[in-house]
């Protein structure tokens, strides 16, 4: 297993293979292990200044911040009136 430092600066090379009509890269088992993923899971990729981040979702956690965004945006003016 890798250190938190280890993964910090790990890394591996692989080769993006056709997959149907999509693209994917393999991940090497040790990695989704120290990275608590495997296989099935729902995972977010998102585009970086150097490259793409991948990392686990989480879809309560999805949903509940959807509810959230609906309520900050309707009751905004109360919240802020409470902090007052």
């Amino acid at each position: 297993m890798l250190s938190k430092d280890d993964m910090k600066t790990a890394g591996f090379n692989t080769r993006l293979r056709k997959t149907g009509s999509a693209v994917g890269a393999t991940i090497p088992a040790e990695f989704l292990r120290d990275l608590n993923m495997q296989e099935g899971d729902q995972v977010t990729v998102s585009i970086e200044e150097n490259g793409v981040k991948i990392v686990k979702s989480d879809p309560e956690f999805e949903t509940n911040m959807t509810h959230y965004d609906v309520i900050e945006d309707r009751f905004a003016p109360a919240f802020r009136k409470l902090a007052e």
